[in-house]
């Protein structure tokens, strides 16, 4: 791992926390990490075997870690579950990391994560400019939520109050009915793909727009679902628009290594390759 990008040090009022150590670009991988210690939701016996197994070494770095259940759950329990990724969406088993582990929670992330499965590793990838010297800073739950569904998210899995710029009193309101015209969105785009592509299209367009205003994450399903519906509706000049959209997404997100890239990647080289492409008979999207 290139320690040159960053550096871990201690926080003003959240622990040890990682900063950019140089001007970090969107898009840049900051560090690729394998796991210190693999844990499963599945048994906590194991979990504890796994941690008993560690290196004197590594065992120095796990209780180094932070603990939010100090008093609740044992200290393996507390650490685990207080720094434990998903080795992908919605996945049982997860990991503990040296690195990784140490990045601080914002519902405005400049960072995101992913697993690769290949690789083994853990990907952390700038999705916004970083200057020299800022916090890095991950979402711990999805920044596409309502201030209060946030706030009740953290507190129950990790035992704080969020207290970063996106959950701000006095801008949530604004920020809380963005999120849930986005949602309103989500849902039209599938009530309306079959019937009203033209609409359905506009409703993505919408989305991402929504999206922007409230930092930009979270942008690659909808350049999927704008690439599906094109390509669904044999408008392949469009289609190819969307897939090199979500191509470049993905990248940002997840590097070239990631798990979906080079399914992307097929997309944006054939925009008919899709299982669906060519179902339904031509429709011109332009404008929508």
């Amino acid at each position: 791992m290139d320690e040159s990008i960053y550096i871990v040090k201690d926080t003003p009022n959240n622990g040890r926390g990682m900063f950019a150590a140089r001007d970090i670009k969107r898009g840049e991988c900051i560090i690729a990490e394998s796991p210190l210690v693999y844990v499963s939701k599945r048994s906590v016996a194991n979990n504890m075997l796994a941690v008993e197994a560690l290196s004197k070494k590594n065992k120095k770095y796990f209780y180094a870690l932070h603990n939010s259940f100090v008093g609740e759950l044992p200290q393996d329990a507390g650490i685990i579950r207080t720094n434990a990724l998903p080795l992908g969406p919605d996945s049982l088993e997860g990991a503990v990391y040296r690195v990784i582990s140490r990045i601080n929670h914002s519902c405005a992330p400049n960072v995101t994560h992913s697993w690769n499965g290949r690789t083994k590793k853990e990907y952390i990838y700038a999705i916004k400019d970083i200057p020299e010297g800022n916090e890095i800073l991950t979402a711990y739950v999805s920044p596409v939520a309502t201030r209060a569904d946030r706030q009740r998210d953290l507190l129950e899995d990790f035992r704080f109050t969020c207290r970063c710029e996106a959950c701000d009193v006095e801008s949530s309101e604004e920020y809380d009915a963005t999120v849930r015209r986005i949602d309103e969105c989500s849902d039209l785009i599938l009530s309306c793909a079959s019937s009203n592509p033209r609409r359905s299209i506009g409703y993505v367009r919408e989305a991402l727009a929504l999206l922007d205003k409230i930092g930009g994450w979270g942008k690659t399903p909808y350049y999927y679902d704008g690439y599906q519906i094109c390509a669904q509706y044999s408008n392949f000049t469009q289609a190819k628009e969307w897939a090199d959209l979500l191509l470049e997404s993905c990248r940002m997100e997840e590097g070239e290594e990631g798990p979906t890239y080079a399914r992307y990647l097929k997309y944006s080289q054939n925009p008919k390759s899709h299982e669906r492409a060519g179902r339904s008979r031509f429709v011109d999207l332009t404008g929508a």
